[in-house]
C-alpha cells in the first residue's frame, strides 16, 4: 500500500451563524417562534477552494406545554426552572 502524499489531504471548515427572534409569552415563558441559521462549508486541500452555503429558516406556529402522551424525555427543561407549587 502506498503512503498518500500531504497534498491528497482534504479539510473543512465549517462556520455557524444563528439568529432567533420573536419571543412570545407562553404560560410565563418566553419561546422563541421564528429564526435562522446559515451554515457554510469550506474546502481546502487537493483541488480549489469550495465553498458551500446551506440556510434554514424556522416558524414556530403553535406552543403548548404539558402535552398527554408525551414522553417525559422529550423535552427538558432546564434545572434553574421551577413552577409555582414547588417553590
Amino acid at each position: 500500500m502506498k503512503a498518500s502524499k500531504g497534498s491528497d489531504r482534504v479539510f473543512w471548515e465549517a462556520s455557524v451563524e444563528s439568529t432567533i427572534k420573536d419571543y412570545r409569552q407562553i404560560d410565563g415563558i418566553k419561546v422563541a417562534h421564528s429564526g435562522k441559521t446559515m451554515t457554510t462549508l469550506y474546502r481546502y486541500g487537493k483541488s480549489i477552494n469550495h465553498k458551500r452555503k446551506i440556510e434554514e429558516t424556522w416558524r414556530i406556529d403553535e406552543v403548548d406545554f404539558n402535552i398527554s402522551g408525551l414522553p417525559y424525555e422529550t423535552f427538558l427543561a432546564p434545572a434553574d426552572l421551577k413552577r409555582e407549587h414547588e417553590q
